[in-house]
């Protein structure tokens, strides 16, 4: 059967970036319309951080939400319907660093490890080299997970600079591990 849901960045686990729903085509394309539109609130951290940032994040769904996250590592909830906001989690990264390659943040991992609280959990790398894992269903730090929900990323060196090293590319969660990337 075609996949039309999106669970993961790349669409599926292969990453085929592929969605077999067939409602919009080049026929009726041009008869869409905006059904909602979200701010993230981005434009209000100022100039400075802006000019550093882009926003390239894939959303992904997660049990009856979208999700995605913010170039400042935000990740936020929305109801993909109505585009109501579900619940939104920040990182709290220092937005005075340097970061090698820009802010961003391109995406997210789920992961389902049980049942309860943080029994689905949403993953994210951080500008800042964690990486921190949350509640889908009330975005709340999962915090049986590393230090009260992260794990700061070792890259075994000093580094040249705050924001030298950066992981900003989606994790990918697979058989209780968590691979991250830089």
């Amino acid at each position: 059967a075609a996949q039309t849901d999106w669970p993961h960045y790349g669409g599926d686990p292969q990453g085929t970036r592929y969605s077999g729903a067939a409602e919009i085509t080049p026929a009726n394309v041009g008869d869409l319309a905006e059904a909602w539109r979200f701010s993230t609130g981005d434009l209000l951290r100022g100039k400075a951080a802006m000019e550093q940032s882009a926003s390239e994040a894939t959303p992904i769904i997660v049990g009856d939400s979208l999700v995605f996250c913010t170039p400042f590592n935000e990740v936020i909830a929305l109801d993909p319907g109505s585009g109501a906001l579900k619940w939104r989690f920040d990182a709290k990264i220092d937005l005075e660093q340097d970061p090698a390659n820009q802010f961003v943040c391109r995406g997210l991992a789920q992961a389902d490890v049980g049942e309860g609280r943080c029994g689905r959990r949403v993953f994210m790398g951080t500008n800042d080299g964690r990486l921190v894992a949350i509640d889908a269903a009330s975005g709340a730090p999962c915090t049986e997970f590393g230090d009260g929900g992260v794990v700061k990323i070792d890259v075994g060196m000093d580094l040249a600079w705050p924001g030298e090293f950066q992981i900003t590319s989606p994790p990918v969660a697979a058989d209780g591990v968590v691979v991250v990337g830089s």
